[in-house]
């Protein structure tokens, strides 16, 4: 009595971090898709996608807080992990008033990301 498998969109400008987060994902056995920005996120995953957004705050065009509320304009219901390389004091707060599920900074461990996916209810881990 499996739940339904939820995929992890990566939302991350670097591509080498992204990419290493998908192989990462897929090992642990979480279906997990790579997407290089907030604009190629909005036009390839349809609001009503089941799954979770790791999303990075800095990326050009549309940054992560941006892509959150576009994320609520149009009705997404994915909760969102929002994670920064670079540190600011109040950008996590920020992030958990705007709605993130939770918020990582990088480098962060393997097992702080599973562990707030898993609290999204998923079974591949």
């Amino acid at each position: 009595m499996g739940q339904e498998r939820i995929k992890v969109f990566i939302v991350d400008d670097d591509r080498s971090f992204g990419r290493s987060l998908k192989r990462l994902l897929n090992a642990r056995g979480i279906a997990a898709d790579y997407i290089e920005s907030a604009v190629a996120f909005l036009d390839y995953v349809p609001p009503g996608q089941k799954g979770i957004a790791v999303v990075d705050v800095h990326m050009p065009e549309c940054d992560g807080f941006e892509l959150m509320e576009k994320m609520h304009d149009m009705r997404y219901r994915m909760p969102v992990i929002m994670i920064t390389g670079l540190t600011e004091g109040s950008t996590c707060d920020i992030a958990l008033q705007r709605g993130a599920m939770g918020f990582l900074q990088k480098p962060f461990s393997e097992r702080s990301l599973l562990d707030l996916i898993k609290a999204e209810g998923m079974d591949a881990i």
